[in-house]
């Protein structure tokens, strides 16, 4: 799946067109949150309503684990038998699910829809517009003994741009990776897959990096020895090859949003915890980071206040544990693991939505229908009971 494909046409245009109309792209944010939300209702209240009835099922299961255990603890030294008690059990809690109506993966599929458009934010904000990108490509200049390994590749992966007015496009460099020898030049220009954005070009500022990636601010290598730039009055360049050795040509786009703000965000874009050019801690990055996790403490709380404790001690105990744990383990990973601050806006008002409609839905317990299917150990002996 092409993850670029879903920014392009869907949460771009959907953050354009809220931004228009409430004139922030953090009222964007709060506004798709609540449209993606929304629509995933019915699969949530599906979920939710998975989980109470697992919850309040756990008696019966627990009848069935611990008939298989005795069935293991009698077979364990006999191989063929063991396997036909795992295969009854496995047989056995298929049917109690079904009859049940209980989907132990249910909780999954809500996630897994979010997913792609999680990863379509996280690409969105690392972006243009919120911060400045480039599109790079490799250039290796090989020496004598490898001339005949010359190789031309036809364009760059592409990059999505947006302008400061609303345009935006899908652009590539052209050409893209290449193979050549010393003392050859190549002209390169920035190429528009699709959009309306064909006045960027006088934009673009262009750089050699001794880098595979773009980094804002980072002062590298000294290249002029291997490589140099000329600057045609197209906006294009002429990339000089000198000698032997390996250098990146970046093609820098603006970002038009980098410096808007909201509320106390002060760029949507930024990410971690220390901007790294300035060495300057991002309290607003933290600040979010922090609200974070208060919300999947919010959300283990509505959870375990509408929801019976389980049944056995031990999963219990590791229930509460694990509630305490994933708020600062969320907050340490998230820190770590630099997130841009829309995308933690976006986890934000996602996480007080989901406790709002988990506490809606939990509010009035679910009711438990009459078993179909009951497991009873009568004596040491398996009693089957169909009603």
């Amino acid at each position: 799946m092409d993850f670029g494909l879903i920014t392009y046409h869907l949460i771009l245009p959907m953050l354009s067109f809220f931004k228009q109309c409430l004139g922030n792209y953090g009222w964007a944010i709060m506004a798709v949150t609540i449209i993606v939300k929304a629509v995933l209702y019915p699969l949530t209240r599906q979920q939710t309503e998975s989980m109470q009835k697992m919850q309040a099922l756990q008696p019966k299961i627990k009848i069935l684990q611990d008939r298989f255990n005795q069935q293991k603890e009698k077979h364990k030294d006999k191989p063929a038998k063991l396997k036909e008690a795992q295969e009854e059990f496995q047989k056995d809690m298929m049917e109690f699910y079904q009859r049940n109506k209980v989907n132990p993966l249910g909780g999954c599929i809500p996630m897994l829809i979010q997913l792609p458009i999680l990863i379509a934010l996280f690409w969105a904000f690392n972006g243009s517009p919120f911060k400045p990108i480039a599109i790079t490509v490799p250039v290796e200049i090989l020496n004598k003994d490898n001339a005949l390994n010359k190789q031309v590749k036809g364009s760059s992966n592409p990059i999505i741009f947006v302008g400061e007015k609303g345009q935006k496009g899908r652009l590539v460099l052209n050409p893209g990776e290449v193979k050549v020898s010393a003392n050859e030049t190549i002209n390169y220009m920035v190429f528009q897959l699709e959009g309306n954005t064909n006045d960027i070009s006088k934009d673009v500022k262009w750089e050699l990096s001794d880098k595979p990636y773009y980094t804002p601010g980072y002062m590298g290598k000294d290249l002029d020895s291997v490589a140099a730039l000329t600057i045609k009055s197209d906006n294009s360049i002429d990339l000089e090859t000198k000698k032997e050795g390996r250098v990146y040509l970046n093609a820098i786009l603006p970002a038009s949003s980098e410096k808007d703000k909201f509320l106390f965000i002060s760029g949507l874009g930024k990410t971690g915890a220390v901007d790294p050019v300035s060495g300057k801690m991002n309290i607003d990055v933290i600040i979010l980071v922090v609200l974070f996790s208060m919300t999947i403490w919010l959300s283990g709380k509505v959870t375990s206040k509408s929801a019976p404790p389980p049944s056995d001690p031990k999963q219990a105990e590791m229930q509460k544990m694990m509630q305490q744990m994933m708020p600062p383990m969320v907050t340490i990973m998230t820190l770590f693991f630099p997130v841009p601050a829309g995308v933690l806006l976006y986890f934000v008002v996602s996480g007080l939505i989901q406790a709002l409609q988990t506490w809606l839905i939990m509010r009035k317990p679910i009711a438990i229908e009459t078993l179909q299917t009951t497991n009873q150990i009568v004596e040491g002996e398996k009693v089957r009971t169909r009603v």
